[in-house]
């Protein structure tokens, strides 16, 4: 009898457990990938680089030496993110925008997860200051790490 019980308590152990499993993704984190590009090839921003998202007083990424690439944060209901790309160097400030216009997506996996907002990016434009050209590689952001964008820098910066 009590080798049944135990059997018994055993099993509902299990099937209480194989309910309480959340199976949610591991890199449950959204966010545009950008890296930078000279020439053909990839470079870091050897100079300080701080971006914001413009229209808000939000720092996203504050005084980064060496970057190479950069996760943005982008906006869940807003048809386009505009981010606020600033370079310092010795004796000088430059500073592009970075437009992306997209269509947003919820995403749910399941009840026990945080819902996520996956987007397509549509377009992308920047100003010219030491930014050349921008390349969309990968539109569609969501849990996966790969490049979204590509940053051309003006040769020379």
């Amino acid at each position: 009898m009590r080798k049944q019980t135990t059997y018994l308590i055993c099993g509902l152990l299990l099937l209480l457990a194989a309910c309480e499993t959340i199976d949610c993704t591991l890199y449950n984190t959204v966010g545009l990938k950008a890296r930078f590009y000279s020439q053909g090839a990839a470079v870091s921003i050897t100079d300080t680089l701080t971006i914001s998202a413009c229209g808000t007083d939000s720092v996203l990424l504050n005084r980064a030496v060496s970057a190479s690439d950069v996760t943005l944060p982008m906006s869940f209901w807003q048809a386009a993110d505009t981010f606020l790309l600033r370079v310092e160097g010795d004796g000088y400030v430059l500073a592009d925008t970075l437009c992306v216009q997209k269509t947003n997506t919820p995403h749910f996996e399941s009840p026990d997860c945080p819902s996520t907002m996956f987007h397509q990016i549509t377009a992308v434009s920047c100003s010219r200051t030491f930014i050349d050209s921008v390349v969309i590689v990968q539109p569609s952001v969501n849990f996966s790490q790969f490049e979204n964008i590509q940053i051309h820098l003006r040769s020379g910066d």
